[in-house]
């Protein structure tokens, strides 16, 4: 059952947050539709280390504005332009404003600066749902502490990926998660929609009725994952206009091991009018294609993520990733 709160004077923010690779994306698309289908307006902003387009592509939609946001993540290098996106975006009447913060965010401080500075005075505080990815719950090595400060700083969760998972361990986790974030609540799209139905029912916007504000932006100190051998870095790759699935798919087994994930956008020849988004996770190595909604204005592209990568080796596997033609009447029921 989702609390209601009282009526409200500022626009809903949602915080949608999770590691690399946990479903952030797949979960704000399926929220979009359940909007859309109770006629809930919303604005979108998607952050991410390197062309944040990618996954914007993935989400536009008629009528649905949607801002990408490059930069290595909102809660630190890119705060300054998220702020400023933040005081210039367009949220309908009555609607909300969902933010997709990329997978290494430090959610502590991005939801202190979200508090207080004075260009998100429009919103409410952040209501923070963490997608968690089951699979590889606490499976990130030296990037455990960063996967449960992201669940510690929740509202709202929601298991992805847990599809194959015994009962016990399904069990676990979620006990787990519990632990660090005990008034969380459970959630998923359809659900977590409703309930924005009924919390922006009550909103009644009015400029006049800002939150306390600091006399001066306040610095925040943190010790963040960005900062020390552990950062996380991105590589923009290109991708031939059209290439064999197999080929890509070797292509991103063969990558080096500080490789993280790998997302992109390409044409395969198998079905070449129909462009793709393509998603690789590490350590379990899948990969996975998912059709474009839009297919107008997609390049092939691909962004790679993961901590101190050697950049000269991963452009030259994809340099020798080959080019294909077209393949005449193939069936998908083969793929």
């Amino acid at each position: 059952m989702h609390p209601i709160p009282p009526s409200m004077s500022r626009i809903p923010l949602v915080l949608i947050a999770g590691f690399l690779g946990a479903g952030k994306t797949t979960f704000l698309r399926r929220l979009m539709t359940a909007l859309q289908e109770r006629g809930v307006g919303h604005s979108v902003v998607v952050n991410d280390f390197t062309n944040a387009e990618v996954d914007a592509t993935r989400l536009r939609t008629s009528g649905v504005e949607v801002r990408s946001l490059d930069g290595s993540c909102v809660c630190c290098s890119s705060l300054n332009e998220f702020m400023q996106v933040m005081g210039d975006m367009e949220v309908p009447t009555r609607g909300l404003l969902l933010v997709e913060a990329n997978g290494a965010s430090d959610l502590i401080s991005l939801i202190a600066a979200l508090t207080a500075r004075h260009e998100t005075r429009r919103y409410t505080s952040p209501i923070q749902i963490t997608v968690v990815d089951a699979r590889r719950w606490q499976k990130r090595g030296e990037h455990n502490e960063l996967e449960r400060e992201q669940v510690q700083t929740s509202t709202y969760w929601m298991l992805s990926h847990d599809e194959t998972l015994s009962q016990d361990r399904r069990d676990a986790i979620i006990a787990e998660v519990k632990a660090l974030s005990p008034r969380a609540l459970p959630t998923d799209p359809e659900s977590f929609a409703d309930y924005l139905k009924l919390l922006c029912a009550t909103s009644r916007f009015s400029s006049a009725e800002p939150r306390a504000q600091f006399l001066h932006d306040p610095v925040i100190h943190h010790r963040h994952h960005h900062e020390d051998e552990r950062a996380f870095t991105a590589v923009q790759v290109q991708v031939p206009f059209v290439v064999k699935r197999q080929d890509l798919e070797n292509t991103l087994r063969s990558l080096p091991e500080e490789v993280l994930r790998v997302k992109g956008l390409c044409r395969l020849a198998e079905l070449p009018t129909v462009p793709m988004s393509f998603q690789h996770v590490r350590p379990q190595a899948e990969t996975w294609f998912l059709p474009m909604l839009s297919t107008a204005g997609i390049t092939p592209i691909g962004v790679i993520i993961g901590v101190q990568l050697p950049v000269a080796d991963i452009h030259q596997r994809f340099a020798a990733l080959p080019s294909a033609e077209l393949i005449p009447d193939f069936n998908p029921n083969d793929w």
